[in-house]
């Protein structure tokens, strides 16, 4: 049988997974962006009280950039080392949403022991930055404050910043895997 029988190179997409692929760029995008975060963080070039600090916005941007290439170097070797060169929108996306959901899994436990271990003040610090805030720009008074912060306070928990980490993260890549698919697709041609 030659390749033109078999437009796709001999490589039959059904039979070839993409979780190997996702889950190997998933596992290294997450710790990338584990090292990243604690790089930024323990230097102190970010601080996620001061929201007016710029190296916040960079820290931001770096980030979405590490995730996007994450996403774009796995539908590339899958799509060249594993398929011969074509992949469909829809398993480009897979794979893209594979690395996604493997970083954001594991970007959440560190979240939380981040919160919990590594900086259990840091809550306290967002808390306090957030009540000076409201008195300071929004004209409230410290009694006001606290009871604006009382009903949000449920969300600075360990398990809310978490949760909140995680599904971020796992939008952030559902919209990164489709943009990818989008451009990265390449269809085996029709068999004639």
């Amino acid at each position: 049988m030659s390749t033109f029988d078999n437009p796709t190179g001999g490589t039959d997409q059904a039979s070839v997974s993409p979780w190997p692929t996702g889950m190997r760029y998933g596992l290294i995008t997450a710790l990338v962006l584990v090292a990243f975060s604690l790089i930024m963080s323990l230097s102190g070039l970010v601080d996620p009280a001061d929201q007016s600090n710029p190296a916040n916005w960079i820290s931001s941007i770096l980030t979405y950039v590490i995730m996007i290439g994450a996403v774009i170097m796995a539908v590339r070797q899958h799509r060249d080392g594993e398929l011969a060169g074509f992949i469909t929108f829809g398993r480009a996306f897979f794979v893209g949403f594979i690395v996604m959901l493997i970083a954001g899994l594991i970007s959440m436990v560190y979240t939380y022991v981040y919160f919990t271990m590594i900086d259990p003040g840091m809550i306290d610090t967002i808390l306090e930055a957030s009540r000076e805030q409201m008195m300071e720009r929004q004209g409230m008074d410290e009694e006001q404050a606290e009871q604006a912060l009382s009903m949000t306070s449920f969300m600075f928990s360990p398990i809310m910043m978490t949760v909140m980490s995680g599904l971020g993260t796992l939008l952030m890549g559902i919209i990164f895997s489709l943009i990818a698919a989008a451009v990265m697709k390449r269809n085996p041609p029709e068999a004639v």
